[in-house]
């Protein structure tokens, strides 16, 4: 070793020891009462030192373990909970159980969560106390994992990705015949949008479908499809059926126009997000189904796409919770269901997804699939309408060369000057009508001058709409 060497590690050594110094210190500061105040007050990060420091010489102290795995559950450190709420459960804190049935839940042991809550209810029924309503969701979610645990679907996972949480879906890679996934600066200026969401359009970006908050505050699924003269139709909710008390955010449409995957946070779900499957017949969408595990955890799952062209799958986990990331999953999609028997060894590690590879044929090698994924170019776009403009007939005009006659296209000009000048007001009512509902009741006046406006402007654009067809026949 160097001597700079050795002076560095000196001075590190000097540094960490005086930063424990201090640490403990300020733990020492504290006193256990004031901590147990920090505790009640929802303070974890400042009792946990002090709750530390007093286990010290108090291994066995019931309420310091109990207040210790506590903290650690709030500070993301489940599993090192688990060892002080089981000293804490075994030398009697009623409570305890509560806490370690739900780690099991998480760790997917549901046998195990499911003991943990009778334990618990037997606790409580001794000082004629009820269930919490908490406690008993988590019953309900036990018993819905336990059936979702019989029928795990076996699927080959061929890849997997953490990203950024605030942008995950810009890494699905998606042929454009499959659609797309975009963000929010896509929509029309105006249409209210949940945060967060994503917005699906197919190939033809004809139609949008996205998550919106409703009159409750609830996001619910809408969608909107593009008319003829390029503007689009007012935001409609794409089915009662898809809200099952919870909300609904980041559709995908399937290239046949009748399938939709998305997710949802409501009484079907195994908590969080999962992901849904609903089809569409001649009145709506039908009962979305909850399409079970290894897709949906406990956990947040979302996103499921599917791209027809390459064969892959994507979709969205924080199970691996990975803090600002999250987990992105591809996998090869079957069109017939089959699931692993359920006395398959490790059965809840497949459906946790402990090792994606462990999904793998023998043999198999699936480095073409992920070929395939990296040859497309996120960046490629389907050619976009110049505009949309509907001719007698029956016939759209789409694109600048499909007028025959130079009038037709210089009045084509003049009305797409119009319709922009429509929009850009159309956008502005709505921006006064928000500000107004927010209590800016000196809008009114201004409210109705543009609305006015607005109406002259759409009788003049429909002028320019004649001219533009009478000069063209």
């Amino acid at each position: 070793m160097t001597y700079f060497a050795f002076m560095w590690n000196k001075s590190l050594k000097s540094y960490i020891s005086a930063f424990m110094l201090s640490s403990a210190c300020v733990a020492s500061a504290v006193t256990l009462e004031e901590a147990k105040e920090m505790y009640r007050a929802g303070d974890f990060t400042g009792a946990l030192p002090v709750f530390l420091d007093a286990y010290k010489t108090k291994p066995k102290d019931a309420s310091l373990n109990q207040w210790i795995g506590v903290c650690l559950i709030q500070e993301g450190r489940p599993d090192e909970a688990v060892k002080y709420l089981k000293v804490a459960h075994d030398r009697g804190i009623a409570e305890a159980p509560r806490y370690l049935a739900e780690l099991a839940f998480y760790d997917y042991d549901f046998d195990k969560a499911e003991d943990y809550i009778a334990r618990y209810e037997k606790n409580l029924k001794r000082s004629r106390k009820p269930l919490p309503e908490d406690v008993e969701a988590l019953q309900s979610r036990v018993d819905l994992a336990r059936n979702m645990l019989d029928r795990v679907e076996k699927i080959v996972i061929i890849d997997s990705v953490a990203v950024d949480r605030d942008e995950f879906f810009k890494a699905y890679r998606l042929s454009p015949e499959s659609g797309s996934v975009n963000d929010v600066e896509v929509l029309p200026p105006g249409y209210e949008a949940a945060s967060p969401t994503t917005v699906y359009m197919p190939e033809t970006r004809s139609f949008m479908a996205w998550a919106a908050p409703d009159s409750v505050e609830n996001y619910v699924l809408v969608g909107a499809n593009q008319l003829f003269d390029g503007s689009w139709e007012t935001p409609r909710l794409l089915g009662e059926s898809l809200g099952m008390n919870g909300d609904s955010n980041f559709p995908f449409m399937m290239s046949d126009g009748v399938t939709l995957y998305y997710a949802n946070n409501g009484e079907e779900s195994l908590g969080g997000y999962d992901i849904f499957i609903s089809r569409k017949d001649e009145s709506g969408f039908l009962q979305p189904q909850n399409i079970g595990m290894p897709y949906n955890s406990p956990y947040d799952d979302y996103l499921l796409a599917i791209d027809e062209v390459t064969g892959v799958g994507w979709w969205a986990t924080d199970r691996n919770q990975l803090g600002d990331y999250i987990t992105i999953y591809k996998f090869i999609p079957s069109d017939l269901r089959n699931n692993y028997t359920v006395d398959t060894p490790d059965l809840a590690a497949k459906a946790r997804i402990t090792d994606y590879r462990s999904t793998w044929e023998e043999g198999r090698d699936y480095s073409d699939l992920l070929e395939a994924v990296a040859a497309i170019d996120p960046d490629r776009k389907v050619k976009k309408d110049d505009f949309r403009f509907a001719m007698p007939g029956g016939r759209v005009y789409t694109f600048w060369d499909d007028f025959k006659k130079p009038r037709a296209r210089h009045l084509m000009e003049e009305y797409m000057r119009y319709k922009d000048t429509l929009d850009k007001d159309i956008a502005e009512l709505a921006s006064l009508r928000a500000r107004y509902r927010d209590g800016s009741k000196g809008l009114k006046d201004a409210i109705l001058k543009l609305e006015k406006r607005i109406s002259a402007e759409r009788d003049d654009l429909k002028s320019k709409a004649n001219e533009v067809i009478k000069a063209e026949r």
